[in-house]
């Protein structure tokens, strides 16, 4: 039987190929719920498991190498975020007109409550997806993002506050 990151029980490193399989699908659940794009998500996956592989001796040898691959996709997803804000701001610039940012293609396919969660603020995105999507601990949410516990338990807190709001306002449209 294998433990959550790179090592088997016994402590002996288990290949890249195993650990793709048994994590990927969830990396790629997780991307796909911070960007709200399929095709993003996919990047993202791959990316972060290219460079597991890449670093793959090294990595292989966390306790939690599941973790570092869910933390890379996380600041992927970040960066890609960024990016794509800096450049839109840019065309606003040169256009001097008003651009409405599109939704990915696949945002229905989660349902209106991912799409929700893609409204909050990024950090509580963040902590409801790995929360509830991948079922993280607060402390595994809180290793995986760098903050304290006490902050995740408040984001999340703030969070489901929110989505009540939202969604039942939602519910009401329907």
């Amino acid at each position: 039987m294998n433990q959550p990151g790179g090592l088997a029980d016994d402590g002996v490193v288990v290949s890249f190929e195993e650990f793709y399989e048994q994590h990927h699908g969830r990396v790629l659940a997780l991307s796909y719920a911070l960007s709200g794009s399929w095709t993003v998500a996919e990047d993202v996956a791959q990316e972060a498991f290219a460079r597991a592989l890449r670093d793959w001796s090294r990595v292989s040898q966390f306790e939690r190498a599941d973790s570092w691959v869910r933390t890379v996709s996380v600041n992927l997803v970040r960066s890609r975020s960024r990016r794509v804000t800096a450049e839109v701001k840019a065309r606003l610039r040169l256009a001097g007109r008003r651009v409405v940012p599109v939704e990915g293609n696949h945002a229905a396919e989660f349902g209106y409550v991912w799409h929700a969660v893609r409204r909050l603020p990024r950090r509580q995105a963040e902590v409801v997806a790995l929360h509830y999507l991948d079922d993280r601990s607060v402390r595994d949410v809180a290793g995986l993002l760098g903050i304290a516990e006490g902050t995740v338990n408040t984001l999340l807190y703030q969070a489901r506050r929110t989505l009540a709001t939202i969604l039942s306002s939602q519910e009401g449209d329907r």
